[in-house]
């Protein structure tokens, strides 16, 4: 079962409306499409409480030979429209999950993402997968070479055409969906293994998302109103 860890309103910024109702010529067509975007481009990203579990035998992971310890770390993203925006058409066709990573306690070192799944998964039907980190780490028809540290981890079903990244210093990483098929609603799960060197005491967390929603006048740049990760809620992995 997951529990809300916080919500965040998905709202345009002003740049953004700026910019797609400068084509317009008419000052009643801006005004017309002001109206439009404020109607539909409104949504929420409700973000599950991470859950997270120490690997206990690491010893077959390829590491950097210093002292860490190794996390799986669970996330989830719940995305929704307000009804009277769904009334009117409007659709998510794009959404971005990001996550940060940083020392617990002041150290030089930081955590790095060790490997994160989804990485890329393409145009098809959503199917239901299962994850057995090792020997091979199988997806579908994707596999790629992992220690084993667990069981099978049951996801359950990946939207197609999703891609993920590292991130900066690798501890940044992001995911990118774009659902083909139908609007990217409902909860998304997407996972971490983390590697956390001892002198960081920890690994803090961070998380945000955002995305475009679809309207008459095009897709509309949505996101929440706080995006420093400092300012942003965070837990302590440890």
């Amino acid at each position: 079962m997951s529990h809300i860890w916080f919500t965040d309103e998905l709202v345009p910024t002003l740049e953004s409306v700026e910019q797609v109702t400068r084509s317009f010529r008419s000052a009643a067509e801006r005004a017309a499409g002001v109206a439009e975007i404020e109607q539909k481009a409104r949504g929420e990203v409700c973000v599950h409480q991470p859950r997270w579990t120490r690997v206990e035998d690491a010893s077959k992971l390829a590491t950097s030979g210093r002292a860490a310890a190794y996390y799986q770390v669970r996330l989830g993203f719940e995305f929704d429209l307000p009804r009277e925006a769904r009334d009117a058409g409007a659709q998510f066709v794009f959404a971005r999950c990001e996550a940060y990573l940083w020392s617990a306690s002041p150290s030089a070192a930081h955590p790095s993402v060790y490997e994160l799944f989804p990485r890329d998964l393409y145009e098809g039907e959503p199917r239901v997968v299962s994850v057995e980190l090792g020997p091979e780490l199988k997806v579908g028809d994707a596999s790629g070479s992992l220690g084993k540290v667990s069981s099978d981890i049951r996801l359950g079903q990946i939207e197609p055409t999703v891609v993920g990244w590292f991130g900066a210093a690798e501890r940044a990483p992001r995911w990118e969906l774009r659902p083909q098929s139908k609007t990217l609603l409902g909860a998304r799960h997407l996972w971490l293994w983390i590697e956390v060197p001892r002198e960081c005491g920890g690994a803090r967390l961070a998380v945000c998302a955002d995305g475009d929603i679809q309207t008459k006048v095009g897709p509309i740049p949505v996101g929440p109103k706080e995006r420093a990760w400092d300012k942003r809620e965070s837990v302590v992995i440890q």
